[in-house]
């Protein structure tokens, strides 16, 4: 297999994290590098009002603030909130999802949908099947990610389409 897909976008979403501020050496290779590149390209409903990314992490994910501390993408800090399958989501600009187990995401994905302007994250085709809006293919040796189209006109987002060319397009379910 090439792995000149997932370099390319590794590249593509590395430039535009220098030209963020972010770290010359981002590989990618992290859900958290992953989401600090796609606030680069994403636009909110209420862009306007956000002063800081507010990244909402589902347990048990762990060691994801390090990444986020002093980051500063579009002028904007981050500033990251663990979260549980009870906890309330108001105020997340982003739900990362990709460590999340079955259960925790089958509890908070339904709030997550109804709440206007959070982007939802999780690893997996079946993640964008469920509702969820980027897709990152975790287990796909080529890496990359998929973004639900639909999901995300839907919650009210605008994605820039330089990240659109970026992502992989979803492929078709093999016959039984």
């Amino acid at each position: 297999m090439s792995r000149r897909p997932c370099r390319r976008i590794r590249a593509a979403l590395a430039g535009l994290a220098l030209a963020a501020g972010m770290p010359a050496h981002a590989g990618l290779q992290t859900p958290q590098e992953y989401i600090s590149g796609f606030v680069l390209y994403v636009r909110w409903p209420d862009d306007a009002a956000i002063r800081s990314w507010q990244i909402c992490v589902a347990y048990p994910a762990a060691g994801a603030d390090a990444h986020y501390a002093n980051l500063v993408v579009r002028e904007r800090p981050f500033a990251v909130r663990h979260v549980g399958a009870k906890d309330a989501l108001a105020g997340c600009n982003v739900l990362d999802l990709t460590a999340a187990d079955a259960a925790t995401t089958a509890a908070l994905l339904p709030g997550a949908q109804a709440q206007r302007g959070l982007l939802t994250v999780g690893s997996g085709k079946a993640f964008c099947s469920s509702g969820g809006l980027i897709c990152l293919r975790t287990t796909d040796a080529r890496g990359g990610f998929e973004i639900n189209l639909s999901g995300v006109k839907n919650a009210g987002f605008s994605i820039n389409a330089k990240l659109l060319m970026l992502a992989r397009p979803a492929e078709a379910e093999s016959p039984p």
